[in-house]
């Protein structure tokens, strides 16, 4: 997720809200919502639960559309779609009895989300009523693929090849199952 800024203390958050105007005058657009653990097709599971969600926030104010990554979701409220007043947000470091981040993001009363990890970036151009988010929800987990030739990748941790799309950022390896992002060129 190397094009995502990560939101990792408080002044994180507060740079955040302030740069879309506090989410005054905005609306959350779409929502996935991934289980990183699975049942296999041999019916063996995957025991990688944590809820990750992805989320497409357009706005009135500039940069008008922010992607937001929640990861590791320990409390997830909705209610109203409609637009949103405005946004607050924290960011606690828990030290005991483990280190860990706790982030807590509501817009009005119509979502709340508690996390462990946030990261965003934000998507100027998407705008309007298309949908933009694709079925794999990021991860921080993710390893990396790339082109091999054309619409080609490569997994980086089996070595397996897929034709995927190019404008697919991330993708799952069809033979490890692995969630992949791909690497550009300018990555290396």
């Amino acid at each position: 997720m190397r094009r995502y800024h990560i939101v990792g203390s408080q002044r994180d958050m507060d740079e955040l809200l302030a740069s879309i105007a506090g989410f005054h005058d905005s609306m959350t657009k779409e929502m996935h919502l991934a289980n990183r653990g699975y049942v296999c097709s041999d019916k063996g599971m995957i025991m990688g639960h944590r809820f990750d969600a992805q989320v497409l926030v357009q706005s009135q104010w500039e940069p008008f559309a922010v992607e937001l990554m929640f990861s590791d979701i320990q409390e997830l409220h909705l209610g109203d779609a409609g637009a949103y007043w405005g946004a607050s947000g924290s960011v606690e470091i828990i030290t005991a009895p483990v280190e860990e981040t706790r982030i807590s993001m509501s817009f009005d009363s119509a979502l709340k989300i508690i996390c462990r990890g946030l990261s965003y970036r934000f998507r100027s151009d998407w705008l309007g009523q298309k949908a933009f988010l694709t079925s794999e929800v990021p991860s921080d987990e993710a390893i990396g693929a790339h082109v091999v030739q054309g619409a080609w990748r490569q997994c980086s941790h089996c070595r397996d090849a897929w034709q995927e799309e190019a404008s697919r950022e991330f993708s799952c390896c069809p033979h490890c199952g692995k969630l992949t992002e791909l690497q550009l060129e300018e990555d290396y």
